[in-house]
C-alpha cells in the first residue's frame, strides 16, 4: 500500500510544488499535495448531477480543484478561495469557464457569493489546516460555511488530526468521519451536513 502512495506522489507530484508548500506551511498545512484515493475521498458525497455551485476553501495547487472541475455538471460554478497569490494565478490559468477564483480568505464566502448573486452553494469543499488556525477564526470558518450552503448541503474537510472535530459538531447537524490511508501524511475525512 505505502508503495502505491509513494509511486502515485512520484507520478503526480511537482518538486516546486514541494518547496511552495513548505514555505507555505502555515497556510498549506502540508508539504505534499492530496493522493488521488484522499481526493476520491474527500468528494465523493457530492451530487455532480445535481449541484450546481461548490466553494473551495484552501485550493492551494489545485489538485482538488481539477478533480471537482472533471467531475462537474456543465451548468455548475467552482468558487474557490485562496489566499496564496502564485496559487491564485496557478488556479486561474486553469482556464475553465465553470471557475471563479479569488484572493481572498474562508470568512470572505457571504461577501463573495453576495458578488455573484448566489443565495447558497450546494457542497463547501476544504483543504484548510484547520489544526493551524486560530479557533475564532475556525469557529468563524465553520459557521459561515453552514450559514451559506443550502439545507441539506454539505462541508466537506479533511485533516491530519481529529483536533477540530469536537469544533464542528456543534455547528452541523451530523458529521461524519472517515480516514484515508492511502496519503501522505494519511487523513481525516469529514462530511457534515447542514
Amino acid at each position: 500500500m505505502a508503495k502505491d502512495v509513494a509511486g502515485y506522489m512520484r507520478s503526480k507530484f511537482k518538486f516546486s510544488d514541494s518547496i511552495k508548500l513548505i514555505k507555505n506551511i502555515k497556510t498549506t498545512g502540508t508539504v505534499t499535495p492530496s493522493s488521488k484515493f484522499l481526493i476520491r475521498n474527500l468528494i465523493a458525497p457530492i451530487d455532480f448531477a445535481a449541484a450546481r455551485y461548490i466553494v473551495e476553501l484552501g485550493p492551494g495547487n489545485g489538485c482538488v480543484t481539477r478533480s471537482l472541475l472533471r467531475h462537474m455538471h456543465p451548468d455548475c460554478v467552482l468558487i474557490c478561495l485562496e489566499l496564496d497569490n502564485e496559487f491564485v494565478v496557478k488556479l486561474s490559468a486553469l482556464g475553465d469557464s465553470r471557475l471563479r477564483v479569488y484572493n481572498a480568505c474562508a470568512t470572505s464566502i457571504p461577501q463573495i457569493l453576495e458578488e455573484l448573486q448566489v443565495d447558497c452553494v450546494d457542497y463547501i469543499v476544504s483543504s484548510l489546516p484547520l489544526a493551524l488556525i486560530d479557533d475564532e477564526v475556525v469557529h468563524d470558518i465553520l459557521v459561515q460555511a453552514k450559514a451559506n450552503l443550502r439545507l441539506g448541503g454539505r462541508f466537506l474537510q479533511y485533516q491530519y488530526s481529529l483536533a477540530n472535530y469536537a469544533d464542528m459538531k456543534p455547528v452541523f447537524s451530523s458529521v461524519k468521519l472517515d480516514f484515508t490511508i492511502r496519503n501522505l501524511p494519511p487523513a481525516f475525512v469529514y462530511e457534515c451536513v447542514k
